[in-house]
């Protein structure tokens, strides 16, 4: 859909067809308007409705940051959201208000739910909370995700995570391999790494470490009482939130240390030796 080359017979299934079809990726939310009117125009035989999970903008930060390594980027968490922080009310990414108007705007107001994220994660009911949204009755017997550890994209320690931004970083200027083959490969090898030294670089990457508080920031706020104002019969499990929560940073320094240096080149070898 990025590329707006649905072919013939793609549209024809989904248009023709005459059953309800669920739509879903992450990469759906990084789309911009003119691909949404694609989607709209293109199947224009069916109704489309949009669920968008709405997640605080301070606990998303962390979140999205993460999934960026994960697959690949080389900025810090701080560099990252420089650009967001400084222009919340212009950021689509941080202020949900602004990506729910441009989905009512394409779909009509009618044709958008919101599923308040922190509100379900809190209660345990994201499935069920999302089920109910498509009408369909969650049942306590259906595939858990814990039963499949593939299915499960769970929040990593964010040394970690900083190891692997460094390998990224190390891999894509030497190598040019980008994209998650690190993340893979780290996972993957992880106890021949310990032995020859992860363990000690991750210690380096602590000494660097900070706390933030996160949950109050002003895009909070501001889109909190946007979102109440301006979409509130959209809002389908909506509770206020006030609650605070505590994330790991790390600042650069621990890199320049000369240690970590020789560790990360040393780890990095036996990633690319790791499959011959």
């Amino acid at each position: 859909m990025d590329e707006q080359r649905l072919t013939d017979e793609d549209i024809a299934f989904f248009n023709h067809e005459p059953h309800d079809f669920l739509l879903s990726s992450e990469d759906f939310i990084s789309l911009n308007r003119d691909k949404f009117e694609y989607l709209r125009n293109t199947l224009d035989n069916k109704q489309v409705v949009i669920i968008y999970a709405w997640r605080r903008a301070s606990y998303k930060l962390y979140s999205i940051w993460q999934e960026t390594v994960k697959h690949g980027g080389t900025e810090s968490f701080f560099a990252y959201y420089h650009d967001h922080l400084a222009r919340p009310g212009q950021s689509q990414m941080l202020s949900a208000d602004l990506k729910v108007a441009m989905f009512c705007h394409v779909f009509g107001k009618d044709n958008v739910k919101v599923l308040d994220y922190d509100a379900s994660q809190r209660g345990r009911s994201l499935i069920p909370d999302f089920m109910n949204i498509i009408g369909m009755q969650y049942r306590d017997d259906m595939i858990q995700s814990n039963d499949n550890p593939d299915a499960v994209n769970r929040s990593m320690d964010i040394a970690d995570i900083e190891v692997i931004r460094a390998l990224n970083h190390v891999f894509k200027v030497n190598f040019g391999v980008t994209g998650s083959w690190v993340r893979n490969q780290y996972v993957k090898h992880l106890p021949e790494l310990i032995s020859i030294g992860l363990d000690e670089l991750k210690a380096i990457v602590r000494s660097a470490e900070r706390e933030l508080r996160v949950g109050n920031y002003f895009v909070d706020s501001r889109c909190e009482q946007i979102m109440q104002n301006r979409f509130k019969d959209n809002l389908v499990n909506y509770q206020p939130n006030n609650e605070l929560a505590s994330i790991k940073v790390v600042s650069d320094e621990w890199s320049f240390s000369l240690p970590a240096q020789q560790l990360i080149g040393k780890i990095a070898h036996a990633l690319r030796v790791a499959d011959e």
